[in-house]
Parts: C-alpha cells; sequence; structure tokens
C-alpha cells in the first residue's frame, strides 16, 4: 500500500469537526428516540412513535445537511484529493483517522 501523505493542520480541523457533527447528529437521533418512546411507551404505538414531530425532522434535516458539509469539506480538501489522484487515499484516510483520535489520557504516576 502506497504511503499516506502528511496530514495537515486543517484537514485535520476538518475531521475533527466532521467527526463532531455526526456525534451531535447521533446524539439528537438517541435523545429524540429516547423521548418518543417514553411519549408512546406501548409495543402497539410503534407506528406513531416512528413519526416525529415536524420541528424534530426539521432539526434532524439541519444536522444532516451540517454532517454532510462536513463530509465533503474533508473529502474535497487538496491533500485528500491529491491522495486519491496519487493512489495513496485509504493510507492517507487511515492516518488522518488516527491523527483526529483523542489523546490516551496519561497514566496516573502515583
Amino acid at each position: 500500500m502506497p504511503d499516506a501523505l502528511p496530514i495537515p493542520a486543517d484537514l485535520l480541523a476538518l475531521r475533527r469537526a466532521r467527526d463532531a457533527a455526526w456525534a451531535e447528529l447521533n446524539t439528537y437521533v438517541a435523545e429524540v428516540e429516547a423521548l418518543r418512546r417514553e411519549q408512546y411507551p406501548d409495543p402497539e404505538q410503534t407506528d406513531v412513535r416512528a413519526m416525529w414531530e415536524p420541528e424534530q425532522r426539521k432539526r434532524l434535516a439541519e444536522l444532516r445537511a451540517a454532517r454532510d458539509a462536513a463530509v465533503l469539506a474533508v473529502r474535497r480538501h487538496p491533500t485528500m484529493v491529491r491522495a486519491l489522484a496519487e493512489g495513496c487515499w485509504a493510507a492517507t484516510d487511515v492516518a488522518l483517522f488516527r491523527a483526529a483520535e483523542p489523546a490516551p489520557e496519561p497514566a496516573d504516576a502515583g
């Protein structure tokens, strides 16, 4: 596999923004689903439970649009475009993923 391209700081920031957008979307979906299960707990209410309120659907669409824009920003970054052209996209994507991971907590010295 070809070597990954270096990961510039602006690409790393875009990747972290992308991850944050995904997290915000996932959190919102989980919160709304929990609320709907609370509002409509009976097994025969699954159809109504699945129908979100208009304001919930609007917010979901906004969060999805933000996530999609963040994903595209990463894919369209010059480094990722170059990586695709040079055949090292997969390695660069893995390097970007690893660079975006949170730093491990330091071990307790005492």
